[in-house]
């Protein structure tokens, strides 16, 4: 295969640890290794978030530095002229983008979006217009744009299997130790926080673990996240202690959260967990909702957007309100006192103490996970004959025009 795609792929750093990091630093060796691409010589980064300054290299990746835009928008039409990018993939919210499509032809833009609210936001609209061919990573977010009659391709998200695993119960053991020291029964919840509104729903979920764990000594809550205000997030610490559950609540180390835990730590941490609450208000995808069950963990989810879908062990909550957010459509507040029902069953399990029952369910979940999830088979399976697709019309002289608008391609 004599073309090559030349693909510039816009996101947080690969190096970063926030959720977008990860999957880069996933996704993009594999893309390398694809025949269509042919070498890491081949995909360049825009870091937009992560890289400032000028170009550098990162493990046979050329990476792009942000421009003054915070994402890239000012920039983005330089950078793909610069590589000779016929391809731009971006992973972000689609609704910050500003035209992105039009200003990088001839290259085609593919943007990797969330889906989010119900209705799907119109700024979300507008934004993709001009794509050649929206990518969803959720089957809800394929549905909505589906029903609007946007052609769009489902590419889910996925895990390393090699590091979100069951691991050996001593191993486990030997980290609560030394790293929690704590043996009792523990929640955790693994989000971002930052933004408006409260979209990953601390206050409503610290508020039913805090009536769940009244009385209960026994009773801890791990927050894998920054403790205090991050673009606009909450002061965690000083609402746990509204809730009185201060003594009951940890979190990382700030300084090692901030520069990035290993996902490895991470999955100790799941290991150690008997729940994981992620019973937000909405989620383009839910990366820890995933990575809790690969460790062999139940999770407490709001039965909204992409959350449902991705459960396999665990518990899903009905949505008691609906709540207009900036982006003039709705995200879902889910039922406090189920979320509280849900812990009390998942304490009641961890009373009972049946090891055998819990490790084979938490075993299957881990396989069903494995098996949908791992990013060689995401790869394969998806981004594989995506590519193919896209070498097809562009080195084949197959008119390349937008999906959008002329009728469904199926790569």
């Amino acid at each position: 295969m004599e073309n090559k795609l030349r693909i510039l792929y816009s996101s947080n750093a690969i190096w970063a640890n926030s959720g977008y990091g990860i999957q880069g630093r996933s996704l993009l060796p594999r893309l390398a290794d694809l025949e269509t691409v042919g070498g890491r010589e081949n995909i360049a980064q825009f870091a937009w978030y992560g890289l400032q300054g000028g170009i550098h290299h990162w493990e046979g990746f050329k990476i792009y530095p942000a421009g003054v835009d915070a994402y890239g928008n000012d920039i983005i039409q330089a950078h793909t002229k610069n590589f000779g990018a016929n391809v731009v993939i971006s992973l972000i919210d689609a609704w910050v983008m500003d035209k992105v499509g039009t200003k990088i032809k001839p290259a085609l833009w593919l943007p990797w979006l969330p889906i989010d609210h119900d209705p799907v936001p119109q700024k979300v609209l507008d934004s993709i217009a001009d794509a050649y061919l929206p990518l969803t990573y959720a089957k809800w977010g394929n549905q909505m744009l589906n029903n609007l009659g946007i052609n769009n391709y489902y590419i889910p998200h996925g895990i390393e299997p090699s590091i979100y695993k069951i691991l050996p119960q001593e191993q486990v053991e030997a980290f609560k130790r030394q790293y929690l020291k704590f043996d009792g029964h523990l929640t955790i919840m693994v989000a971002a926080n930052k933004g408006y509104p409260d979209r990953k729903n601390f206050q409503g979920q610290l508020s039913a673990w805090a009536k769940f764990a009244k009385n209960k000594p026994d009773a801890k809550l791990y927050l894998h996240t920054e403790p205090t205000p991050m673009y606009q997030g909450l002061n965690l610490p000083k609402l746990c202690g509204e809730l009185g559950i201060s003594d009951k609540v940890m979190f990382p180390d700030r300084y090692e959260y901030f520069i990035g835990l290993p996902a490895e730590y991470l999955a100790y941490i799941y290991n150690s967990a008997n729940v994981l609450m992620a019973a937000a208000m909405s989620e383009g995808f839910g990366i820890p909702i995933i990575e809790s069950q690969a460790c062999g963990t139940p999770v407490i989810v709001t039965n909204f957007s992409a959350m449902p879908e991705l459960v396999r062990y665990g518990d899903i909550i009905d949505v008691a309100t609906k709540v207009w957010t900036p982006l003039e459509a709705f995200q879902a507040v889910p039922d406090q006192n189920q979320i509280q029902d849900a812990l009390e069953d998942n304490y009641i399990e961890w009373l009972d103490n049946d090891k055998q029952k819990n490790f084979e369910e938490g075993f299957k979940a881990s396989q069903a996970i494995h098996n949908e999830y791992s990013w060689d088979l995401i790869v394969k399976d998806y981004w594989k004959p995506l590519f193919e697709n896209l070498h097809s019309n562009i080195f084949k002289q197959t008119p390349v025009s937008s999906p959008i608008k002329a009728g469904k391609v199926i790569p």
